[in-house]
């Protein structure tokens, strides 16, 4: 498959000022554009549609490209759902859905982030918030940081769309908890998704993913399950993204969430390219086989899609130093002589 209608419907505001047609699509729209909407609708967008609608296989759509490689998510892809969800609107295209960061404020500093999701590598990022026009004819809102709850302008977004006529995704690093007021606002859309990232538990989530203090974690965590069982409206599903640091740790995280695999969304790392499994050695790409035995299949067409590189693996060496104990037979396996 090589159409999609994300572009027919949708945008995504990144903190630091960009435009995409699509998360997953590589390139940012090159133009200077006063809001969303004149995003939406430039010549450059619309040259797009064009390249979908002739059958062209766009190479900024790579990801989708892999996702639809291998079975085992709930959802294909991004393009599988798109073109379910929005394909009538090709026609004639209708801004319908929404990605936005508002800014990359946050209190983490991941190990497969950088300055533009976090302001803890750099300076802090804000755009200006869509007006309450933009969202006439939105029905799907997905909100990023950064951390959302650590930015108080989202509460001005939630307080100005229409909630009841809109399906919210949230995605939180999952350190605060919200208060009183940002619940009801959370419960009043037509859907909430509480999209809480884990790349790990315990020692392992606060080495991959730096800030996270695990006990925090664990106590909202219950109370977001609490919550969610109470709310009719709301769904919690767990994001783990698949990288060399992580990567023999799911079956474990799994473990720890119990939560059946159709309520998780995961993603396999595809950059920074020294934290991309396939890049491992193969010694160490059958170890990952081994440790993962809930998403055994589509992990290993992943590991097949590149060779062992030096350059990146050199990298990765440098990002083990203080590790947990937790890691040792598998940094074990990093100096082994194969």
């Amino acid at each position: 498959m090589s159409f999609c209608a994300a572009p027919f419907v949708h945008m995504v505001q990144n903190p630091d000022g960009q435009y995409r047609t699509c998360c997953m699509y590589e390139k940012p729209l090159s133009g200077k554009y006063k809001n969303i909407k004149e995003a939406f609708d430039s010549e450059e967008n619309n040259i797009i549609r064009k390249r979908m609608l002739s059958g062209e296989r766009l190479e900024e759509c790579k990801k989708c490209d892999i996702d639809e490689m291998h079975s085992g998510k709930q959802q294909v892809s991004y393009r599988n759902e798109f073109n379910r969800l929005y394909g009538q609107y090709v026609k004639e295209p209708s801004f319908r859905t929404l990605e936005i960061s508002v800014s990359n404020k946050c209190n983490f500093m991941c190990v497969d982030c950088g300055p533009r999701f976090s302001n803890q590598f750099g300076s802090t990022i804000e755009n200006q918030l869509p007006s309450e026009e933009d969202f006439k004819n939105v029905t799907y809102l997905k909100v990023l940081g950064g951390e959302p709850f650590l930015d108080k302008r989202n509460t001005e977004l939630f307080e100005m769309v229409p909630r009841k006529n809109i399906e919210l995704l949230i995605v939180t690093n999952n350190s605060i908890f919200p208060n009183s007021y940002n619940l009801d606002l959370l419960s009043e859309f037509k859907r909430a998704i509480i999209n809480i990232s884990i790349d790990g538990i315990e020692d392992v989530a606060e080495f991959v993913r730096h800030g996270t203090k695990w006990q925090r974690f664990e106590r909202n965590w219950k109370k977001w399950r609490s919550w969610i069982n109470e709310n009719k409206n709301a769904n919690l599903v767990p994001h783990f993204v698949f990288h060399s640091l992580n990567a023999p740790f799911f079956d474990d995280v799994f473990e720890w969430a119990e939560l059946p695999i159709n309520h998780w969304s995961w993603d396999t790392l595809v950059s920074p390219e020294w934290l991309n499994i396939s890049y491992l050695p193969e010694h160490l790409k059958s170890y990952l086989i081994e440790k993962n035995t809930i998403l055994k299949d589509p992990l290993s067409k992943f590991l097949g899609m590149n060779d062992y590189n030096e350059d990146h693996f050199k990298m990765l060496l440098q990002h083990t130093v203080n590790a947990p104990d937790v890691m040792d037979e598998y940094l074990d396996l990093f100096f082994k002589k194969v």
